[in-house]
């Protein structure tokens, strides 16, 4: 949210989750906190982008696009992040037993095609809904937006 305090913006989600469909528990939320700094004589070359702020030149809703499609990015890769994490252990439980046994049983082939079907999955979401590997359009047409979209993806490891 912009220009909205902490107290308002919990009113808003509020109100948005009453017209959601699948709702999250509390406190399983994922949430990002990011800043950004507004320097008006500041050249558009030197916008800066950290962790936690990002300067620019102006807010405007080119800007905002960039900056909040970035942070979705981040905060959707970070969900996604706990199904890596559960696919790799099972990933792992499979490896175990076909290492000791040499042989995978029947219940070990349909979790490896599950696991399988889901790791596809996942990435085809990934790359598809999430745009990872798209270019920003704002950043690829308006030069001085660029920078603001190559920093945060650096900063934030989205490649």
């Amino acid at each position: 949210f912009f220009n909205v305090s902490s107290k308002e913006a919990g009113k808003i989600l509020e109100e948005i989750k009453k017209h959601g469909t699948d709702s999250i528990s509390p406190g399983f939320e994922r949430r990002e906190n990011f800043e950004v700094a507004i320097k008006p004589g500041m050249q558009e070359k030197n916008a800066y982008v950290n962790g936690d702020f990002a300067t620019v030149k102006e807010l405007d809703m080119n800007s905002v696009a960039v900056i909040s499609t970035i942070m979705g990015q981040t905060v959707a890769l970070d969900s996604y992040n706990t199904l890596v994490d559960e696919l790799l252990a099972n990933f792992a439980i499979i490896n175990s037993s076909v290492k000791q046994t040499g042989n995978f049983t029947v219940m070990e082939k349909e979790k490896l095609f599950k696991v399988v079907a889901q790791n596809n999955s996942l990435f085809i979401d990934m790359i598809s809904k999430l745009g990872i590997k798209d270019r920003s359009d704002t950043a690829w047409n308006l030069s001085q937006y660029e920078r603001i979209h190559e920093g945060m993806k650096e900063e934030f490891e989205i490649e």
